[in-house]
């Protein structure tokens, strides 16, 4: 199959799937178009439809088991794509990685302790901290005049004195579609190292790093063995979210270790039977259609800012270094959020409000999917320039 601008363009109907982005009465209403949630309106690659249809032919279903190709799949994956070595007891298996952000606050803190965060950040981050029991250490990024956010290095090393015991990083980060640099991530290490605070990396959307970016990955800093715990999974970058498979990495076996027991003691399996075949197909067999998808989505941010600058010109699109997500600053047509979500939703379009990221700091900005049809991504831009014209 060839992964091409065709091949994309054709989207696919996911209408009566049981999809939540599509079907879910609670955030869909009839003709609404759904560019909210980060899952993409894309036909998975075939080698991941292959592998669960082979696996689906086989009439039993019972327990499944990890075997020794899953990991090496994973591992493999990573160094191919991001030169990271990683070795196969190097990882852990979950479901996904938001389990996996609240059972590292769970296993490394106590109730009541601080957690720092960066926002405008995916509101996980937050709840996997409040719902523990600990406090949220807010740590704002700084926006520059280019749009660009940046790190408030002085604000949280003052924090880290204060005795924040974790720092929750989002590498990009979601949802200022930031590809953070080696240095940043260097002082990020250091500061870490130097307070005895922990770092976990949601790496999720690694794969998805915008030339002349690249992405950087905190387990390639220096120092980052000592601190550092790192989550990812095949979801975000082959449209698989809904098979519930990701891996915990660290290079410090003690860390590690700890992780694992605290989530065998609350339960908390992985590798369901479907999850394991489509996931080492994805991370073996499917890098045409990520490179096909990745050089697509590459066009789509031509067609934002093309879109934007001609129907809505005082709309700051924040630079898209990474991910397919858009976070907008629309405050010279309305201030706050909700009520431009319920212009939005007049003219059947859902977004994601901004301040589901930060109450302060996401007040007036909206964060948009683009992993769709080109088609569908410019009717999108229409229904919100539609909404919010004067």
């Amino acid at each position: 199959m060839i992964y091409d601008r065709a091949f994309f363009d054709a989207g696919i109907s996911r209408v009566g799937t049981r999809c939540e982005k599509w079907d879910d009465p609670a955030y869909r209403k009839a003709d609404d178009l759904p560019m909210w949630v980060a899952d993409w309106d894309f036909q998975c690659a075939q080698p991941i439809v292959d592998a669960l249809k082979n696996r689906a032919a086989h009439p039993c279903y019972g327990y499944p088991c990890a075997d020794d190709n899953d990991r090496a799949a994973f591992c493999g994956f990573w160094e191919r794509r991001h030169q990271v070595r990683i070795l196969p007891e190097q990882t852990v298996m979950m479901p996904c990685v938001v389990t996996g952000l609240r059972q590292a606050v769970l296993t490394f803190t106590q109730p009541g302790d601080g957690v720092l965060i960066m926002t405008p950040l995916y509101a996980p981050f937050s709840s996997a901290i409040t719902r523990s029991g600990r406090t949220v250490v807010d740590v704002p990024l700084l926006k520059g005049e280019d749009a660009r956010y940046n790190i408030d290095f002085d604000a949280v090393e003052k924090q880290l004195e204060k005795d924040v015991r974790m720092i929750l990083f989002c590498n990009p980060h979601n949802p200022v579609s930031r590809a953070w640099e080696a240095e940043e991530l260097r002082r990020i290490v250091d500061m870490a190292n130097a307070y005895g605070a922990l770092i976990v990396s949601d790496e999720i959307h690694a794969d998805f790093v915008y030339q002349p970016r690249r992405f950087v990955s905190m387990l390639s800093v220096p120092g980052a063995e000592k601190c550092a715990l790192m989550f990812t999974a095949a979801s975000k970058t082959f449209n698989i979210p809904g098979l519930q498979q990701a891996m915990a990495v660290s290079f410090n076996a003690d860390l590690l270790g700890r992780l694992s027991d605290h989530m065998e003691t609350q339960g908390v399996t992985s590798g369901n039977v479907f999850a394991l075949p489509a996931t080492q197909a994805a991370y073996t067999a499917c890098d045409d259609w990520l490179d096909g998808m990745l050089s697509y989505l590459d066009e789509s941010r031509k067609i934002l800012a093309d879109s934007f600058a001609a129907l809505l010109p005082e709309a700051v699109v924040t630079p898209i270094e990474a991910t397919a997500l858009s976070w907008i600053d629309l405050r010279a047509y309305d201030a706050h959020s909700d009520s431009i979500d319920t212009k939005l939703r007049e003219k059947h379009l859902v977004l994601n409000r901004g301040t589901i990221f930060g109450k302060e700091n996401g007040d007036g900005y909206m964060r948009l999917n683009f992993a769709c049809p080109h088609a569908t991504l410019r009717e999108g831009i229409r229904r919100l320039a539609d909404a919010l014209k004067r």
